[in-house]
C-alpha cells in the first residue's frame, strides 16, 4: 500500500474513531437529559404526595393522636425522613383525667394523700411514649410505605402507656406541679430523693427562664423519673414534699 493510501485509511479510522466518540456522547447526553427529567417529574410526584400527606394530617389529628409520616425524598423534609404529629390528651378536670389514666399501662400520678386544704386541680396533660418507641415506630412506617410503594406515607400509633404526665394544683397564689416522663437513660435510678430551692437557681438562668425558677423534689426508678415543683416561696418544704411524694405516684 503506498503512502497516499495509507495516510487516506488512517484518516478515514480516525475519523470513523471520532465520528464514533461523538455519537456516544451524542447518546449519554440524551440518556442523562432523559433520567433528569424523570429524576424532576418523580421529584414533583414525591413533593405532591408529601404535601398532600402534610395537609390530611393536619386536619386529622385529634386528642391522644400520634402519627410519623415518612417522606423518601428527604430534601423535602430540610434533610429527614420523618415528621412527626402528636396530640396529647388535655384536662381541664380531674375526673377526666382519672378516667383517661386508669386506661393505661405503667406509672400515672395522682392527687396525693396530705395535700393540704384548698388546693384544687387547675390542668392536666398526658403525652405519648413517643422517645421510647421512635426507632420502632420510624421502622414500621418505613417498611410499609417500601412494601405499598409508597414515596410518602404516614400511620397512627396507638399507644397503652404514657410517655410523660403533667398534674398542677394550686392554693391562690401558691401552687404545685407534680410531673413523670420517661426516662431515655439506662440509669438504675436514684435511692433516694434529691430537693433544689428555687434560690439555688442561676442568676442568668433565672432571667432567661423565669417560669424554671421553683422549688424541686426529684426521684427516679429504672425507666421514669418523677417530680414535685412548688412556686417560689410556697410554705411547703422539702419534708412535706417528700410526704406527698410517697402517695403521689401509682404503678
Amino acid at each position: 500500500m503506498n503512502k497516499a493510501m495509507k495516510a487516506a485509511v488512517v484518516a478515514a479510522s480516525i475519523a470513523m474513531l471520532f465520528g464514533s466518540a461523538n455519537m456516544t456522547e451524542a447518546a449519554q447526553s440524551k440518556a442523562a437529559n432523559k433520567s433528569s427529567q424523570a429524576a424532576a417529574k418523580t421529584s414533583a410526584a414525591d413533593k405532591k404526595a408529601f404535601e398532600a400527606a402534610k395537609a390530611e394530617l393536619s386536619k386529622k389529628l385529634a386528642p391522644g393522636d400520634l402519627y410519623i409520616l415518612y417522606v423518601r425524598d428527604k430534601a423535602l423534609n430540610g434533610g429527614e425522613e420523618f415528621m412527626n404529629y402528636m396530640n396529647m390528651f388535655q384536662f381541664k378536670t380531674y375526673e377526666d383525667y382519672l378516667n383517661q389514666a386508669a386506661k393505661l399501662k405503667g406509672p400515672t400520678l395522682t392527687k396525693p394523700e396530705g395535700l393540704p386544704d384548698g388546693y384544687k386541680f387547675v390542668k392536666g396533660n398526658i403525652q405519648p411514649p413517643f422517645e421510647k418507641y421512635l426507632t420502632q415506630y420510624q421502622k414500621e412506617v418505613k417498611a410499609e410505605a417500601a412494601a405499598k410503594g409508597k414515596s410518602a406515607y404516614y400511620k397512627k400509633f396507638d399507644w397503652k402507656e404514657p410517655g410523660e404526665i403533667n398534674l398542677a394544683f394550686a392554693n391562690g397564689k401558691d401552687n404545685l406541679q407534680m410531673q413523670v416522663s420517661y426516662s431515655v437513660s439506662k440509669d438504675k435510678g436514684t435511692s433516694g430523693y434529691s430537693y433544689r430551692t428555687a434560690d439555688e437557681f442561676d442568676s442568668e438562668l433565672a432571667k432567661k427562664h423565669p417560669e424554671w425558677v421553683r422549688n424541686k423534689l426529684s426521684w427516679s426508678d429504672e425507666d421514669h423519673v418523677y417530680n414535685i415543683t412548688t412556686n417560689p416561696g410556697n410554705p411547703l418544704t422539702k419534708e412535706d414534699l417528700i410526704k406527698l411524694a410517697k402517695t403521689a405516684v401509682k404503678k
